[in-house]
């Protein structure tokens, strides 16, 4: 009599101690007209169009639902917005397979029937199939008998976990419009334009819109600037002609520090000079000079910058040579995920 008991006991149990989750045979197919993908879903990390998979669920109720983990293959991105009765898969076209699990329903790999295309629209059915041998019956009887002949209970194995793939950083493009002033308290403006997830690359340009005159400095005769405004005053019929070129192309890297505070350092190329022309009004001379401060070569850069959404601010120091030093300031537009 104790056995008959522990028959229909054991027979009760296997009625759902082992469900099977399964896609329905045929029922992967293309959507025609359906697609309606989140504009905030709508390519993966690596900027790969998203296709949608409509997943519609069969014995398998909402709980159940909400937790279904989907995975691809490598390489494969994927994003998901449950509904009522379905979820949306949003996942890399590319992808070859789709992996469905659920701590209590065990697992299934489905392999995609033929290629899809990006921004297409697709279903499938799932189907939580309770699946049980005769032979499986049998074992868990004999499992539950000598259990309780024991008088402990059976252990079913500890399902895996499933670890989620780490996310990428998300990809950042900024612009930001540059304000200068120097060592000679002369001003310059420009643009700065970069690229990065946790590091990228930067290019500055700076100017203060006057491009006269580089390149010819052999035509020029240094002198310091107190000794050129002694000539000045010394020659009465003297006339002059100033002006001040400020230029710098300066390109390098930008990585994340903290939070969201990124640290840049770059190198380049500067000019910074100050020439004179001078007119003899009466014997019709004419001098070139160039200031003492006056310097070509390497310009460097290094500073702060902080994304704070999609707005980006920055503190740079930069100099020309080591002997001209400038501060900048920035402001600019961070395009692409802010998180």
């Amino acid at each position: 009599m104790k056995k008959f008991y522990i028959l229909i006991f054991a027979f009760l149990i296997s009625l759902g101690a082992k469900a099977q989750l399964e896609v329905k045979p045929d029922s992967f197919k293309e959507v025609v007209g359906f697609i309606n993908i989140n504009m905030e879903k709508y390519s993966d990390d690596n900027d790969v169009p998203y296709a949608v998979i409509k997943v519609k669920t069969e014995n398998i109720n909402d709980r159940q639902r909400r937790e279904l983990l989907f995975e691809g293959d490598a390489q494969t991105f994927i994003e998901c917005e449950y509904k009522v009765g379905e979820v949306w898969v949003y996942i890399t076209h590319k992808a070859s397979y789709l992996k469905v699990s659920h701590p209590d329903l065990s697992s299934t790999e489905f392999w995609f029937p033929f290629d899809m295309e990006p921004k297409k629209g697709y279903e499938m059915t799932l189907v939580n199939k309770a699946k049980m041998t005769e032979d499986e019956l049998l074992e868990r009887m004999r499992k539950i008998e000598e259990a309780m002949q024991k008088q402990q209970p059976v252990k079913e194995p500890t399902p895996e976990p499933v670890i989620p793939a780490t996310p990428k950083a998300p990809l950042r493009t900024f612009v930001m419009l540059n304000l200068s002033n120097n060592t000679y308290n002369k001003a310059a403006f420009g643009v700065t334009v970069g690229t990065m997830r946790k590091a990228g690359v930067f290019v500055s340009f700076m100017t203060n819109g006057v491009f006269t005159n580089l390149g010819v400095e052999g035509q020029w005769e240094h002198m310091k600037s107190a000794r050129i405004q002694a000539i000045l005053d010394e020659n009465p019929s003297y006339r002059a002609e100033t002006s001040y070129v400020s230029m710098s192309v300066i390109g390098g890297l930008i990585f994340k520090v903290y939070g969201p505070i990124n640290m840049k350092i770059g190198g380049g190329y500067g000019a910074n000079s100050l020439w004179v022309k001078m007119f003899d009004i009466y014997d019709n001379r004419t001098d070139y000079w160039v200031s003492d401060y006056s310097t070509y070569g390497f310009g460097g850069l290094v500073g702060l910058q902080a994304h704070l959404g999609h707005f980006a601010i920055s503190i740079d120091g930069a100099t020309t040579n080591f002997s001209v030093f400038e501060g900048r300031i920035g402001l600019g537009y961070c395009f692409g995920k802010t998180k």
